[in-house]
């Protein structure tokens, strides 16, 4: 028998041993935290109010639990310096509550809603840094939401299918819908940040029965894909091209030299887009990179050039502190040009939405968080490296990091284009790869791991 099916087998006989009763509750609680986060994107990306509401119950509700048990001593917890960012930007929104005139927020209502909203991502942010402190829980996390993404975008294409404006078959939307979302560059927001965890974990090298495995993600990243083209969202295409990308060029750099079965399952996964595009029909994608650049059906006549000229006389106006957290669609009526016909409610520009909130200060702890989160990512990189020369050999934890940080890339560039991280369910996710990305979890025993050719 080969020594990494001895290694498996004794991982499972260590396994039927009765584990303590906190162990099983840390279980319970990562696979409810995976199943709240699979939830998430179904009712439309969590927008409603109701769906809102569990999503900020689900992150106060784990950060609770994580308190209890560091007082009780049962957990060490992690305070990423990522999150204590976020903190400052809430402690900005508090302020812009105060009656200080040139500060107060414009509507006092929509800034405490986004402010309870950011803390919830802020929590989050700290919970899946703790709950990712071991490799095996963070391959874990991939495995199930590559599967998971897999899943969705079958069903997104099959809803693509039986008719524009429906969702799960049954109910009529008006828009451009999406699977479940109720717009396409919100589905495509979602599916960007997962395609390109798929793409490098197809880029592993394994032997034997495993390389099975391998396969599994090369499927779910053609599907993953070929529903990102379907959906037709043009700032969806180049971000998700940019994560794929990203992801291809980090395993080219991992690996030192490329094992013809890993080149032969990455060269695939184009071949399997463009096969499927072929198939499904290319006149309307065609179509829809000749169209004008249309947005959204809030403000389908108002063109982005526009939003952003009048977003930026917004700026100029408060440009210290801004509007307020969450008032852009208060504020900007005061700077709009358009007849008024078509409301806007995003600067579809997440960047500059920032920065007419809550002007030059908030816009300034942003850039300090992404400050932070490439620093992170560089120092992981150069640490996986040292081991990397070490052993010989990648381990599976590498590539989701390089998938996570991938994923961010693509959220970070369709961020230009959309208001992406605006809705709740594309925000958690890409706060949860985000803390993936940045989280240096506990090494698992690799003795008995072989290397590879």
């Amino acid at each position: 028998m080969p020594s990494s099916a001895l290694h498996h087998l004794r991982q499972r006989l260590d396994s039927l041993d009765e584990p303590h009763p906190a162990s099983r509750f840390n279980a319970a609680l990562f696979v409810g935290f995976l199943l709240w986060l699979v939830w998430l994107p179904m009712p439309f990306g969590s927008v409603e109010g109701w769906a809102r509401l569990i999503l900020h119950a689900g992150a106060f509700g784990l950060t609770l639990v994580l308190g209890i048990q560091t007082w009780l001593g049962q957990r060490e917890v992690n305070l990423p310096a990522g999150a204590m960012i976020g903190l400052g930007i809430i402690g900005l929104a508090l302020v812009q509550r105060l009656p200080v005139p040139g500060v107060q927020t414009v509507d006092d209502f929509y800034t405490r809603q986004a402010t309870v909203h950011l803390l919830a991502m802020v929590c989050l942010f700290v919970v899946s840094a703790n709950f990712f402190a071991s490799e095996k829980q963070a391959v874990l996390f991939a495995r199930v939401f590559v599967a998971w993404g897999g899943l969705f975008a079958l069903y997104a294409i099959m809803q693509h299918f039986i008719g524009q404006g429906s969702y799960a078959a049954f109910r009529k939307l008006l828009g451009t819908p999406f699977g479940t979302f109720v717009n396409r560059n919100h589905y495509a927001g979602m599916i960007e940040l997962l395609a390109p965890l798929a793409v490098a974990m197809a880029a592993q090298r394994r032997r034997g029965t495993e390389d099975d495995v391998r396969w599994l993600y090369v499927v779910a990243a053609v599907v993953m894909l070929l529903s990102l083209a379907l959906c037709a969202s043009r700032g969806g295409w180049i971000a998700g091209a940019a994560g794929t990308l990203t992801a291809v060029a980090l395993a080219a750099r991992v690996q030192r030299r490329w094992r013809r079965a890993a080149l032969g399952s990455l060269s695939l996964i184009p071949l399997g887009v463009l096969v499927g595009v072929w198939w499904m029909g290319i006149d309307p994608l065609v179509s829809r990179l000749q169209a004008p650049g249309e947005l959204p059906a809030t403000a389908d006549q108002v063109a982005r050039n526009v939003i952003w000229k009048n977003t930026l006389t917004l700026v100029r106006e408060r440009p210290l502190t801004g509007s307020g957290l969450g008032t852009f669609q208060i504020a900007y009526t005061r700077v709009d040009t358009s007849n008024g016909v078509n409301r806007v409610e995003q600067a579809h520009n997440d960047y500059l939405q920032l920065l007419a909130e809550t002007g030059l200060v908030g816009f300034a702890l942003g850039m300090a968080w992404l400050g932070w989160f490439f620093r992170r990512v560089r120092q992981g990189f150069r640490r996986r490296s040292g081991e990397r020369r070490a052993t010989e050999w990648a381990t599976e934890w590498t590539y989701v990091h390089l998938g996570t940080v991938s994923g961010c890339v693509a959220g970070l560039v369709h961020a230009c284009f959309d208001f992406n991280w605006q809705i709740p369910s594309n925000a958690a996710y890409f706060v949860v790869l985000a803390a993936l990305a940045t989280t240096t979890p506990a090494p698992e025993p690799l003795a008995d791991t072989p290397p590879e050719d």
